[in-house]
């Protein structure tokens, strides 16, 4: 039987996520078991978020000359030899290394993501476009998280070099299946001698949007929740992961649900985007108030999570929307790549943010950095547009 290219694109896709947040969970227990420290690790993952800033900015004009499919191809491949190279040397290399080949594997999640999220910009109708992009970002949080479960509970029960095979021979099933494609689809092409910014000016402004949103959830998500839960009386690694796992896959699922959630109501902009953005801030104020004065246990973090992920899940939804449908108005591959520039940006500054509040101030600080951070993304989302000829979330979801 043939399977479609959409098919063999959406599960090659998947099996890179899967693989992703795998190692993510598997290098930051280990290494944390090898006596890295916090600030180390943010070191680490910063080669990891630097690499997508590049990766992002430059995909849309790759995937526009020599096609997504090739892209994507090209990241799984890439993110395979990662995997490969880790299992050789199961103790793990210097931290350099490590951050090397962590660049390396940012460089494939992006050129895939990319060519993915392209991909839907690009072949959606407008009428469903909102209810395609929440299911494409939902199901990538959710397999995401999955891979957390993955990666924590194999390295507790099978070890880091079993581990990371594994994940090499699924992402090597990804590659067969990408290869396999009939088309190879290329993205709109650039203007020569365009800048890096895009000629729409709320792309602009929502990417800067970007960077404070996803700044913010990695200030205390990132390096900070994981060791705080893995530390933790009774804790470990694998409970640790797990945490994060279940964060990521709801997280993923409330995405999928936004344009129900939102329902009847016109198509989000800026007013709304701005009171969503809000929700997260003031979780992260509440329960820094809360763990400041010692009334916050293991397990109310758990519940601070599962609020904020709720509240950043619906943020993050309606960015993801917006962003697809202002692209729609002009080269597609290349103003989502700006804004998932934007998004690596914010991610690499939340990383190294995480790793120092927590070494410094504890979760506290990373609670607190959290919600100063954000601010500015409030700040940036009020004046966004509603996408022009869009339509009401309830046909969205018809």
């Amino acid at each position: 039987m043939k399977i479609p290219d959409t098919t063999r694109s959406s599960v090659a896709y998947s099996l890179l996520t899967l693989s992703d947040g795998a190692l993510r969970m598997l290098v930051l227990f280990h290494c944390a078991t090898l006596g890295y420290s916090a600030l180390d690790l943010a070191i680490m993952f910063a080669g990891y978020e630097a690499a997508g800033i590049i990766t992002n900015l430059t995909g849309g004009r790759i995937a526009g000359r020599f096609g997504l499919r090739t892209t994507m191809t090209v990241g799984l491949v890439l993110q395979m030899v990662v995997l490969c190279m880790l299992a050789i040397a199961p103790n793990f290399p210097s931290l350099w290394v490590l951050f090397v080949l962590q660049g390396a594997s940012g460089v494939a999640k992006d050129l895939t993501k990319v060519s993915a999220k392209s991909t839907v910009a690009v072949e959606s109708a407008e009428g469903n476009l909102f209810r395609l992009i929440a299911l494409v970002t939902g199901a990538k949080n959710a397999i995401k998280g999955l891979g957390f479960f993955v990666g924590g509970g194999l390295l507790w029960g099978a070890g880091p070099q079993f581990t990371l095979i594994v994940l090499a021979i699924c992402v090597g099933v990804g590659v067969i299946l990408c290869i396999g494609q009939t088309q190879n689809m290329r993205a709109a092409n650039q203007v020569p001698g365009e800048g890096i910014l895009s000629q729409i000016a709320a792309i602009n402004l929502l990417s800067v949007a970007r960077i404070f949103l996803f700044g913010s959830r990695d200030i205390w998500l990132a390096i900070g929740i994981p060791l705080y839960f893995a530390a933790a009386p009774g804790w470990g690694f694998w409970q640790s992961g797990a945490v994060m796992a279940a964060y990521t896959v709801g997280y993923g699922f409330i995405q999928a649900l936004t344009p129900r959630l939102l329902q009847g109501r016109p198509a989000p902009a800026g007013r709304l985007t701005a009171v969503v953005t809000a929700l997260p801030v003031l979780i992260c104020v509440g329960f820094a108030t809360l763990a400041q004065r010692g009334l916050l246990p293991v397990w109310g973090m758990v519940g601070a999570i599962g609020l904020y992920s709720m509240a950043f899940a619906v943020a993050s939804a309606i960015h993801s929307y917006l962003i697809a449908a202002y692209a729609q108005q002009a080269d597609v591959a290349k103003n989502i790549g700006l804004y998932y520039s934007a998004n690596a940006v914010g991610r690499l500054a939340g990383v190294l943010l995480s790793g120092f509040y927590y070494v410094n101030f504890g979760i506290v600080g990373c609670l607190v950095g959290a919600a100063l951070f954000a601010l500015p993304a409030v700040l940036c989302a009020l004046p966004l547009p509603t996408p022009s000829g869009s339509i009401t979330i309830k046909h969205a979801v018809e």
